[in-house]
């Protein structure tokens, strides 16, 4: 604060931003990407620990031991499956939960999907679920433990062996008098459509298209949910899912519990199906630890749910889902350990007396048992977005400086006024200014006339369009050296309009592109991604709809320094914004947008100009979008055009669901990239298009 108290020291500043502002923005990009991918390091982050004592999970003693129960269950279930491939026994769990003497329920609700893809018509479904009501307390709290019902027909994996751990798990529970907390065990149709019913249901909420019917039996407040992923084979290891909607996390310590609880079973526990280096302070256990950390950046920046857990997240339910893996090779494990480690979870839960509220919601994890917290992450991705202010804050100071040059010629060229005299003598001397100013700008308007006269007539005669090219060149030339390119916000306003009002269309075209879909008789998916491309290949047009009509040429032309300036700031503040909720989906934002941003700038040549439009051009979003859809298919085919189609696949079926998420989930990617990355690229993209006079190429 001394410094920037101290003029002079502050002059010194403002002149070091002014001078070596390419330099700092360089050394500030770099220094933060390395500083941020080193947090990967164990000594550069710190090792995981449990906030909240009341957890207790080392005090826990388990006493489950029914893989009996689990077989029989996994055995009944399969029988049910083949009699119909196609649908789920919903009847069967019913029954099943209810000879266990517990309060069971089913859910009955409706989807009505938008964008008409089932043409206005509801798709049916159904949740069962049952509530353990405990015996020491009122039902004022509760935890709750899902699966989702998937047909035998389904492309994903079998949830089988979840289900019959979840109903030895109830009737384990049902012996026990210890349970302080109701237990919800509930079972979902439709995967996330059915957890976003049945939540939706509990608090009473009511959504468009979601109609959840309306659940007979309730229980208290949910603190924690485990989501049970468990496939009906052997168990080799267990995989955690964190990653839910918009890219929120559990509280730590509930991922801690669930890691502490499987290691102490003897069970591997993975993140993103990868384990975690055997020796950390070599070479390959930092690029295994970086690899982790990539990896669960990568999941979290989609904004995608990794599991049905991730809409618990939404109501402040702490949640997580707990994937089994099938072994490929050596020793596999059964469905008791899974039971030990589940009744370990929620014993420990049971012993909670409020809600997750200490450690941390904000987090990165490089292993299972280290992590990054928003403390130590945020300091590198500051000094990455610090890039594009050094840069906006050398352009505003270019600016002002261009704004006092001005000022003082002008106080130059103006006369002395009188500090003395009465009232009538100073207005006959603004008067005869006023006049004076007029005067000089009809005079100098003249002369720029003849002067475009003469030169006409020189180069041959006052029809232009007689000219050659080269003639015609020098015309233009000397047009763009007389006439004075625009400055202020009054220039840019058109340009900032057009940018948002694109954003905007961008925003609310799938809903109109599908309107008018079906005289078309395209696939859903198809429809949207061919029509986005087409709002976005005239968004690549506006420089050219706006452009500065005249009698030789149409140009865009407007003050490019003052844009630049407050596109850097707005794109700061978007990146700084979005760290506070999703610091993945921010962080690869700011490493492929911060570098270009920075450099792109109007130029006469024609090279640089056509460079500049091609790197922008791959920082679009919808470049951006593309890129993500083939990383996500990288090693799925071998050719590489197997691998463009199956990306292309990727990127329809990807947009599709993400305009979906929107309506059914609030999902924020879909707004986020319309509403805000689109409109400020835009506003780049008119930064190469603008055209400089020749005095200031």
């Amino acid at each position: 604060m001394g410094i920037l108290s101290n003029p002079q020291q502050r002059q010194k500043i403002v002149d070091v931003i002014a001078k070596y502002n390419n330099k700092l923005c360089f050394a500030c990009y770099v220094a933060g990407v390395v500083w941020f991918l080193a947090l990967a390091y164990p000594p550069m982050n710190a090792k995981n620990y449990f906030s909240e004592n009341a957890l207790l999970p080392g005090l826990v003693e388990n006493e489950f031991y029914s893989s009996v129960d689990i077989k029989a269950y996994i055995d009944d279930y399969r029988a049910q499956l083949k009699k119909d491939a196609r649908k789920v026994p919903r009847e069967w769990v019913y029954d099943q939960l209810r000879s266990l003497g517990l309060d069971t329920y089913i859910q009955n609700y409706s989807i009505r999907y938008p964008l008409g893809i089932t043409k206005d018509k509801t798709v049916p479904g159904q949740n069962v679920y049952a509530i353990l009501r405990a015996p020491r307390a009122a039902s004022n709290e509760a935890l709750v433990m899902s699966s989702p019902l998937r047909a035998k027909e389904s492309d994903l994996t079998s949830t089988t062996g979840g289900i019959a751990v979840m109903l030895a798990m109830a009737r384990f529970f049902r012996q026990k008098t210890y349970w302080a907390k109701d237990i919800i065990f509930l079972l979902t149709d439709h995967e996330q459509i059915g957890i976003q019913a049945w939540l939706d249901g509990y608090h009473d909420i009511k959504a468009d298209y979601i109609q959840p019917g309306e659940l007979m039996g309730r229980s208290g407040q949910i603190q924690a949910a485990l989501n049970l992923e468990i496939p009906d084979g052997n168990i080799k290891k267990f995989n955690i899912k964190i990653e839910g909607l918009n890219g929120q996390l559990p509280n730590l310590d509930f991922f801690n519990l669930v890691v502490r609880l499987c290691k102490r079973e003897g069970v591997e526990v993975t993140l993103h199906k990868q384990s975690d280096p055997y020796l950390w302070d070599t070479v390959e256990g930092f690029q295994s630890s970086l690899s982790n950390m990539m990896q669960m950046m990568w999941t979290q920046a989609s904004g995608i749910s990794s599991g049905n857990h991730g809409l618990f997240l939404r109501y402040h339910i702490e949640a997580l889902t707990l994937e089994g893996v099938t072994p490929k090779k050596g020793q596999p494990r059964g469905h008791e350990q899974a039971g030990r480690i589940i009744e370990g979870v929620f014993r420990s839960l049971n012993n909670l007396l409020e809600r997750f509220h200490q450690s941390f919601f904000f987090y990165i994890l490089p292993t299972t048992s280290t992590y990054v917290s928003i403390g130590i992450y945020m300091p590198p991705f500051g000094l990455i977005c610090a890039a594009g202010l050094i840069k906006a804050i050398a352009l505003w100071i270019a600016l002002t400086a261009r704004e006092n040059k001005l000022k003082e010629i002008e106080e130059k060229n103006s006369p002395n006024e009188t500090e003395e005299g009465d009232p009538e003598t100073k207005e006959s001397s603004q008067e005869d200014e006023d006049e004076s100013s007029k005067d000089k700008d009809d005079e100098k308007r003249k002369m720029e006339e003849e002067l475009l006269k003469n030169l006409k007539e020189s180069l041959g005669g006052g029809d232009t369009s007689s000219l050659d090219a080269d003639k015609q060149q020098q015309l233009q030339d000397l047009l763009d050296d007389v006439a004075e390119p625009p400055t202020g916000l009054l220039s840019i306003l058109p340009l900032i309009l057009i940018s948002m009002l694109m954003g905007v269309l961008s925003y609310t075209g799938p809903e109109f592109i599908t309107s008018v879909a079906p005289p078309i008789r395209m696939k859903i998916d198809d429809v949207i991604t061919f029509g986005l491309m087409a709002l976005f290949t005239a968004s690549l047009l506006f420089p050219r709809m706006i452009g500065r009509k005249s009698e030789h040429a149409k140009n865009l032309a407007f003050d490019w320094e003052l844009l630049k300036s407050l596109a850097l700031i707005f794109q700061s503040l978007i990146l700084f914004s979005m760290s506070l909720m999703n610091i993945s989906l921010a962080f690869f934002l700011a490493v492929i947008l911060i570098p270009i941003t920075v450099i792109v700038h109007p130029t006469q040549s024609r090279v640089i100009n056509l460079i500049q439009k091609a790197i922008v051009l791959l920082v679009s979003p919808a470049s951006i979008v593309l890129a993500a859809a083939m990383i996500s298919c990288i090693g799925e085919k071998s050719s590489f055009l197997e691998m463009l189609g199956l990306s292309w696949d990727t990127t329809k079926h990807g947009l599709l669901l993400t305009v979906i998420d929107n309506y059914f989930f609030s999902s924020w990617m879909y707004p986020f990239f319309s509403l805000l990355i689109l409109p400020n690229w835009l506003f780049f993209w008119g930064i190469i298009h603008c055209q400089l006079p020749k005095s200031e190429a």
